[in-house]
């Protein structure tokens, strides 16, 4: 099978770009404050994100007999328990992180399958 990395690494960059506008400012509603508690989320979603997206991107294009739902439930738990993890050891302003963790990605998410569903 011959993969469109073109569109591939096109996607991730739009995902990748459409989370950090979202998380940042779910975290600014939240009430994060610092260049920590940012710095920390920015990384946490660099280390996240590329990966989700680009795991769910293979399993669709190469059709695997998996369910995609399944897939995403465990893709977004890892990103959930990554990040939260990462928030409660290093960013000291982000308060309740496993809840903001869960939420922020839950939105994101949301946006992302609405966005989806109008295009």
């Amino acid at each position: 099978m011959n993969i469109p990395w073109a569109l591939v690494v096109q996607g991730m960059a739009i995902s990748l770009a459409m989370t950090l506008a979202l998380e940042l400012t779910y975290a600014l509603l939240w009430g994060v404050r610092g260049r920590r508690g940012f710095l920390i989320l920015l990384l946490g979603n660099l280390l996240t994100n590329p990966v989700v997206v680009f795991v769910y991107y293979m399993v669709r294009i190469r059709r695997l007999p998996v369910n995609t739902g399944w897939v995403t439930v465990g893709l977004e738990a890892f990103a959930v328990i990554t990040e939260a993890l990462l928030y409660q050891k290093f960013a000291r302003s982000v308060q309740r992180p496993w809840l903001f963790s869960l939420s922020a990605n839950a939105f994101s998410y949301a946006v992302g399958e609405l966005i989806n569903g109008i295009r």
